[in-house]
């Protein structure tokens, strides 16, 4: 079995015309790119053998960027340039390739369409584009180059600047249309809806990928608003076609809660090495390697959840509803001041929880707090007439409550593991801090006020019980 990587130069300058082809430079996307991709391609072992580069001068610069980021002394011996490699053509690369008698794995950094070609002389399932940055590896059942074959590869890895880091991919993202429409909330849920539904589908690979854990936590932000706004619906018109599409939202819910709670688990972990405290006691008891290694395995389960044939047939489900008749009709039969009504009862709701809390109360009910406020956030997301004061106040209130949360999630993870890996007792300052941290988390729960509603709307008719 050989290893193919074909990586795309970084994106390009065309800002000085009398330059050739061959000497134009990287501009500063195409320099973020190198600090995306660099780690990220080492991580899948792009740079474990033999690398050949165009000798172009922005491919040269995309080699020599990610040397200077990576931590690899041997690399720089097992990079080639060749003129022959600044070509636009996959039927060069072809022949060139077949000459190669590299034992290990070869990586080629050069031009399209010519990478692209090649990709797709050699995959049996082509792909459609490569864009700057980008990256395919293909595994080839051979054991000498001379012996490639066309659609004989397997497509191991796609990897896009877009994909891995998700400031990337948000530059071209396009925005709601329900946000810029000029119709009334209810109705614009006909455009937004349909929309964060197209984008869950464009957030699913990058997710599954794991290289940026905000991919998944944007997924998971669209599974509960899109939810949210369902279960209001089906509380104020009880239409039981609502009822299918709120419970595959639940299940989807469901099977990413395990792999976020690693993700935040894990970046509390990397900042706890840098406390001279905790770090020794960390190493040496294994927590470091464990739990990285749990979060491997729990990306790896959730990457197979969404290649699943039920997971398919939800989005597709969920699609379809989404764009059908049914929900406009279940729109357009709201009295535009509903859900204003249901935002007021879901406030009444959260006030009468926050008033009932003590220090006596359990966690549970500092959760179903934060899941109430949830609910308030995303139907105030539907409201453009809502002062900007409500929001921010709202939004300040999720984070105090989100950081009880991942607090909890923290303390939680790392009680288990000393009770299963930690009988010295090594990590027990740090569960110490932690539940410190977490009662002055709950203490300033206490301390908040209620959320005073926006000014009231004229009602229609009488409001609702909002259930949560």
């Amino acid at each position: 079995m050989k290893h193919l990587f074909l990586i795309r130069h970084g994106k390009s300058s065309w800002s000085d015309a009398s330059l050739e082809d061959w000497e134009r430079p990287l501009n500063k996307r195409g320099q973020r790119q190198l600090t995306v991709m660099a780690p990220a391609l080492q991580g899948i072992g792009a740079f474990d053998g033999a690398v050949y580069a165009s000798n172009a001068l922005r491919t040269r610069k995309t080699v020599e960027g990610m040397l200077a980021i990576l931590d690899e002394p041997s690399l720089a011996q097992r990079i080639t340039f060749k003129s022959r490699l600044y070509t636009f053509s996959g039927d060069v690369l072809w022949k060139w390739l077949r000459k190669r008698r590299d034992k290990s794995a070869i990586t080629l950094v050069g031009h399209n369409p010519a990478l692209l070609e090649l990709a797709n002389r050699l995959l049996r399932h082509p792909i459609g584009t490569l864009p700057t940055g980008g990256c395919v590896h293909i595994l080839l059942p051979i054991q000498h180059w001379r012996d490639i074959e066309p659609e004989t590869g397997a497509l191991a890895t796609c990897l896009k600047p877009a994909w891995v880091s998700y400031t990337e991919f948000q530059r071209k993202q396009s925005g709601d249309p329900g946000k810029k429409a000029n119709g009334t909330s209810l109705r614009n849920l006909g455009l937004s809806l349909p929309h964060l539904m197209d984008r869950l589908e464009t957030l699913e690979s990058p997710a599954a990928l794991g290289f940026d854990p905000e991919f998944l936590h944007q997924y998971r932000i669209i599974i509960r608003k899109v939810r949210a706004v369902l279960e209001t619906l089906f509380a104020l018109s009880g239409d039981k076609a609502l009822k299918a599409p709120i419970k595959r939202l639940r299940r989807q819910a469901r099977a990413t809660s395990a792999l976020r709670d690693l993700d935040v688990f894990n970046e509390a972990l990397a900042d706890w090495l840098g406390d001279a405290e905790f770090q020794d006691a960390l190493q040496a008891s294994g927590a470091v390697g464990a739990f990285r290694e749990r979060q491997r395995a729990a990306q790896a389960a959730f990457a197979r959840h969404i290649d699943t044939r039920e997971y398919r047939d939800d989005r597709e489900a969920l699609q379809d509803f989404l764009h059908s008749r049914r929900l406009e009709a279940i729109l357009g039969s709201q009295d535009k001041h509903r859900i204003r009504e249901a935002l007021d009862a879901r406030i009444a709701d959260h006030n009468a929880r926050l008033v009932a809390l003590s220090d006596l109360s359990p966690d549970e009910d500092f959760h179903r707090l934060r899941k109430c406020l949830k609910r308030i956030r995303y139907l105030a997301d539907l409201d453009r007439a809502l002062p900007a004061a409500f929001r921010k106040d709202l939004k300040q209130r999720q984070t105090i409550l989100g950081n009880f949360q991942d607090r909890q999630v923290q303390l939680s993870l790392m009680l288990a593991y000393q009770q299963e890996a930690d009988p010295e007792g090594r990590l027990s300052s740090l569960a110490e801090r932690l539940s410190g941290q977490k009662q002055a988390d709950r203490q300033r729960i206490l301390t908040l006020d209620v959320i005073d509603a926006p000014e009231p709307v004229t009602r229609t008719g009488r409001a609702r019980t909002i259930g949560v």
